[in-house]
Formats: C-alpha cells, structure tokens, sequence
C-alpha cells in the first residue's frame, strides 16, 4: 500500500489535504448548514493571520449521523486549531488524497 505523506509544513505553496471525521448524533442538514459558515470564518480569520487553512466541503451521512470535512492546510494542527475556533466536534484527523472532481459536480451539487 502507498503511504502518502503531507507535504513539509515548511513549504506554504504545498498544503496538506485532511479528512475530518464527525460522529453527530442528532445532526440532520439543516443543523449542518447552519454551522458550516463557522467553518469558513474561522478559515478566512486564520489565514488573514498568516495561518493558511481552507475548508474544502463537507459530506453528510445522515443515516450514520456523521459529517466528513476535508480541509487543505500545512498540518492537523492547524486543521485542529480551525475546528476548535469554530466549536465544532472532531473525532478524528487524517491525512487524504483527494481523487475526486470537483464536489460541486457531483449529484448536482445538491
């Protein structure tokens, strides 16, 4: 198996893609749409202070009441640090490798 690692969190032309893992109970899409700007505003504030992080999308598992996040950023730290500025549950980080078109294209972006 290839093991991929993130690029050196000394290069910021490079950053890192990350899966984040959410285990929701109760969570549903309306719920989910309401926190996600958080998400976007902790990004934007953070890499306006020289931390470049950015949420790329989020997927709802509604019958597993689970939420995926990736986010690209030089490290989990950082990816840990957006998470906690904007209150939202993490239960696990992991390095990914998107291969996946855009997320807009898929579904119809619905």
């Amino acid at each position: 198996m290839d093991r991929l690692a993130p690029p050196a969190a000394d290069d910021p032309a490079k950053l890192a893609t990350w899966l984040v893992e959410r285990y929701w109970p109760g969570i549903d899409l309306g719920r989910l749409r309401a926190v996600l700007p958080r998400l976007d505003e902790a990004a934007e504030a953070m890499t306006a202070e020289g931390s470049p992080v950015e949420h790329l999308g989020s997927i709802l598992m509604p019958v597993d009441q689970v939420v995926f996040s990736l986010f690209a950023a030089a490290d989990e730290l950082l990816v840990r640090r957006l998470n906690e500025r904007a209150d939202l549950p993490v239960d696990r980080i992991s390095a990914a490798v998107p291969l996946l078109p855009s997320l807009s294209a898929i579904a119809g972006g619905r």
